[in-house]
């Protein structure tokens, strides 16, 4: 590595190669962070011989570091499933790897972060707290802020104290799910059951024994009684921690439209003409940036569509694809398959306890308390996630056991423009996603 524009890593595959791995920065607005770097990208693409792109995206990693580790296992481990079934030995291989970095450090959802969720043990706002409540506080009047970060520092809000706070934080949420076109604002009171509920939910009678058993605390018995009785003692850091659900919607689609787009275009305009084939993998918030990469990439439409797709547990509404939404609107992502020359695989799985849980519950909306959605195998409300239960509202979709290597999806003519892979067997939680299954799914949809 060095600091010279150009590959971060070089990652070495089959017959002695070594496959470049280009590191990549976008800004909260997705404008190009290492712009010198993304043209030595491109020229190498135009030097022509290079048989595959990958492109990764992240999703809540709260790092670069973090990012890179993970695209680099994911990386690692694909290439040794590719190689032990046969399929490493290409003499023409020559694949290209890119990692792409948004600013997420300060979006690390709260449920992703181990136990402290579930119970609350002291009273001071901790690093990842702060992160997030200075990022939230763009959103509230300048002349307001000092009662702001009073509100959010304290344990415990009563009703009317948890009213004023969202009150001065309604920009957040006024402008409804964003991935959900014309999705009415949320109200003051739409708002407050949502926090409500989602507290119910994440309360546990005891902290777990370690990080690794989070996902099992707590459950979802919680009556509208008892839920009303939490108005009396509301926690500020759960309000704020629920608001990066519409906050970080938001930055990804951005940086997915205005940064990853226009640069995938640049890649598929820089290889015209030659065999090169594009293979896109996002994870979480990371699955949103991709599918507004290639449905709303800003100055133009990609040249063609691109080869695959594989989206790992995404945090994206689960009628992004749908013909026509209840509000007679189609989903936000509706062209996605169009886009994409295989069937899309996208995950899905209860064990994901964010997804599963809790994103439908922060996007709720013209709820009573007492009318709490049960989380089974159906979607309990519009706003359900994708990587929590698959995708909804359109026909031409199916549903998939993840599978093992060498045991083949069904990618041909007669397959859907989708397959929900459900993961339960191997994704055993939101961040689970690096393992021999899903880079053999990733190795089945390359093909080579």
């Amino acid at each position: 590595m060095t600091n010279t524009p150009g590959p971060y890593l070089h990652i070495s595959f089959a017959r002695g190669r070594e496959a470049p791995y280009y590191a990549l920065r976008f800004d909260r607005q997705g404008l190009a962070a290492s712009p010198l770097t993304q043209q030595h990208l491109l020229h190498t693409l135009a030097a022509g011989g290079t048989t595959d792109v990958y492109l990764f995206s992240h999703g809540w990693n709260n790092d670069w570091k973090t990012a890179h580790d993970a695209y680099r296992r994911f990386i690692v481990t694909y290439r040794d499933v590719r190689e032990r079934h046969g399929k490493g030995q290409d003499e023409d291989y020559r694949p290209v790897l890119v990692g792409v970095h948004w600013p997420s450090t300060a979006l690390l959802m709260a449920w992703e972060q181990g136990p402290e969720l579930a119970g609350a043990g002291g009273t001071d706002i901790d690093a990842v707290d702060l992160s997030l409540a200075g990022e939230l506080a763009s959103y509230v009047d300048p002349r307001r802020l000092a009662r702001y970060y009073e509100l959010v520092e304290r344990p415990a809000l009563e009703e009317g104290e948890a009213r004023e706070l969202l009150k001065l934080m309604t920009a957040v949420y006024e402008s409804g799910d964003p991935d959900v076109p014309r999705d009415p604002g949320r109200d003051l009171d739409e708002m407050l059951a949502a926090w409500a509920v989602v507290e119910a939910q994440v309360m546990a009678p005891a902290l777990p024994s370690s990080a690794e058993d989070f996902g099992a605390a707590g459950t979802f018995g919680t009556t509208a009684p008892d839920v009303a009785g939490l108005m009396d003692m509301l926690n500020p850091r759960d309000l704020i921690r629920s608001l990066t659900v519409f906050h970080m919607k938001d930055r990804a689609g951005m940086v997915g439209a205005a940064g990853v787009g226009p640069l995938l275009r640049d890649m598929i305009q820089a290889t015209d003409g030659m065999p090169t084939r594009y293979h896109l993998v996002g994870h979480s918030y990371g699955a949103r940036v991709l599918l507004a990469a290639i449905t709303h990439p800003r100055g133009g439409p990609l040249p063609h569509p691109i080869d695959s797709l594989l989206l790992l547990q995404p945090a994206v509404n689960h009628l992004c694809f749908a013909d026509r939404l209840p509000n007679g609107h189609p989903g936000g992502f509706h062209q996605a398959p169009d886009l994409v020359r295989q069937p899309i695989l996208t995950t899905y799985t209860p064990n994901d306890f964010a997804l599963h849980k809790l994103f439908h519950l922060a996007l709720r909306r013209g709820k009573d308390l007492g009318e709490i959605e049960i989380a089974g195998d159906e979607p309990p409300n519009e706003y359900a996630a994708l990587g929590g239960y698959g995708p909804r509202g359109f026909d031409d979709w199916g549903t998939v056991a993840i599978k093992d290597p060498p045991e083949p999806y069904d990618l041909g003519a007669g397959a859907p423009g989708v397959w929900a892979v459900n993961g339960s067997r191997t994704i055993t939680g939101h961040g689970d996603v690096v393992n021999e299954s899903t880079a053999w799914a990733l190795c089945d949809l390359a093909g080579r």
